[in-house]
């Protein structure tokens, strides 16, 4: 299962606990958490249509970050947390260094 898909059935799962909201604080995470997840959907059509090492890192950035958020926000709104799997143990940094050096310095 990829990070992406985990992030998105993780949204799904916080909006069935929360159901419906008022509360503009909610409203906004769930704004947010879907922006993130339609972006790291985005990279990842990129990296597939145009693939590159850089575009396929970008876009297991985004879907991890995405993936972040929603746990964090299901902690935030449901007091629970899922536990986030193991496709994250390679730390971010790396893959972030990586990028800005392809785009900062031209390095592959």
């Amino acid at each position: 299962m990829t990070t992406l898909t985990l992030a998105r059935q993780l949204l799904d799962s916080t909006r069935r606990h929360v159901e419906r909201s008022d509360d503009p604080y909610v409203i906004s995470r769930f704004g947010d958490l879907q922006i993130r997840v339609d972006v790291a959907a985005a990279l990842l059509e990129r990296a597939e249509t145009h693939p590159s090492p850089v575009a396929r890192a970008e876009a297991q950035i985004a879907a991890a970050e995405a993936l972040i958020a929603a746990s964090n926000t299901e902690f935030e709104l449901t007091g629970q947390r899922s536990a986030l799997p193991s496709s994250l143990d390679n730390p971010l940094r790396h893959t972030y260094h990586a990028v800005g050096n392809y785009h900062l310095n031209g390095v592959h």
